[in-house]
């Protein structure tokens, strides 16, 4: 007994010497954190999800415009063969991409499936933080066009909302980060900071037919497709199809159940979908009610009317064949297992065969060539 004691005792000392002299010296200060600098930068030079040939999914943004702390608001990066699409673009959500290690410079396109400020509101940090991280072209931005006239609405001086798409919405961020860049470019020098990468680049998809899909990316064997979905009264707002390599990934954007999401979900591995459950969303909405929050109790329900129900979603996989269904974009926020437990409520009854798993932050989906496997990892 008195040998262990002993022993626990010169390890205590040892400890206590080492805190000791990490924490007083200077020079093993920085010996310690430019090791590990150093090691950092060279594991993110070599991701191996940036290397092989396989299709992956990262989820950068999976909550909602409710506050939620845990996550990001809406999006999803496709990785394949090297190269990185962002689809969505949400508050947060570049903060979520950095920390996964993906090279910046890597990063030139973004979709967008609607003009909702969760799905666009980091566009002008992601566009600005990947020309600092060594984009040298510009970014390339694609979504939906304008609303019908039909939609506008006006303010007091006859200024019009809702006449804006892509095109000009990527022009307003441009705007809005115009100075930043010319003081970063004076700053740094263009050789540095390509003023060609600097720019933002609008492109609007033009609407296809009700059950018919346009190719928006082609690009080293990477296909992606936009079709219609239904987020009435955001109009058009668009899902994704993804392909590589005979692997498929299909996400939804923001919609209620319809055809064209068991259409162009068939024969896919992977869907990420969104979910709003009615019952937790109710609960929300009565407990503003009695706190006074009338109006926003109102909007809390509103919102029921352009999202799918976790048990239609489940459906859609079901009838599709989808091996894994993915919820992401999730109302109200989870914040506890409880919650979760109770967002899916039902769900199994209505998915038939096939995995389900809640979305988070930093989940990274593989989808190698010639395999059926779906992997997952958290990269955070």
């Amino acid at each position: 007994m008195r040998l262990v004691v002993k022993i626990l005792g010169v390890l205590i000392a040892l400890g206590a010497m080492a805190f000791a002299v990490v924490w007083f010296v200077p020079s093993v200060q920085d010996w310690l954190i430019k090791t590990a600098t150093t090691r950092g930068i060279a594991k993110a030079n070599h991701l191996p999800f940036m290397e092989d040939d396989a299709l992956h999914i990262l989820l950068c943004g999976t909550g909602s415009p409710m506050p939620d702390l845990t996550r990001a608001s809406a999006c999803v990066a496709v990785i394949a063969g090297g190269q990185v699409v962002v689809i969505d673009s949400g508050p947060g959500s570049w903060e979520k991409i950095a920390a996964t290690g993906v090279p910046p410079a890597k990063i030139d396109t973004v979709l967008l499936t609607h003009l909702h400020s969760d799905h666009i509101g980091d566009l002008g940090e992601l566009a600005n933080q990947t020309w600092m991280g060594g984009r040298k072209v510009p970014l390339e931005v694609y979504g939906p066009p304008k609303p019908d006239a039909a939609a506008w609405r006006t303010t007091g001086t006859g200024q019009p909302f809702g006449a804006f798409g892509t095109e000009d919405v990527t022009a307003g961020f441009a705007a809005a980060y115009n100075a930043d860049a010319a003081f970063r470019i004076l700053h740094q020098g263009p050789d540095i900071v390509s003023p060609e990468g600097g720019r933002l680049i609008g492109h609007d998809i033009a609407k296809p037919g009700p059950d018919e899909a346009v190719t928006v990316y082609d690009r080293g064997g990477l296909t992606i497709e936009a079709f219609l979905v239904n987020h009435d009264p955001v109009e058009p707002a668009y899902g994704y199809r993804v392909s590589y390599g005979g692997r498929v990934a299909v996400i939804s954007g923001d919609t209620v159940k319809v055809p064209n999401m068991v259409r162009f979900s068939k024969g896919a591995d992977v869907l990420i979908h969104e979910g709003l459950n009615h019952n937790l969303d109710e609960i929300l909405a009565t407990a503003l009610e009695q706190n006074g929050r009338a109006d926003q109790a109102k909007i809390a329900r509103k919102i029921m009317d352009y999202h799918t129900a976790p048990t239609d979603a489940a459906a859609i996989a079901g009838e599709a064949g989808v091996k894994l269904l993915v919820f992401t974009h999730m109302v109200p926020p989870l914040r506890n297992a409880l919650m979760r437990r109770m967002f899916l409520r039902g769900v199994k009854a209505q998915r038939g065969k096939g995995d389900t798993i809640l979305g988070r932050d930093g989940l990274l989906i593989t989808l190698p060539k010639g395999s059926d496997a779906i992997k997952t990892q958290p990269l955070l």
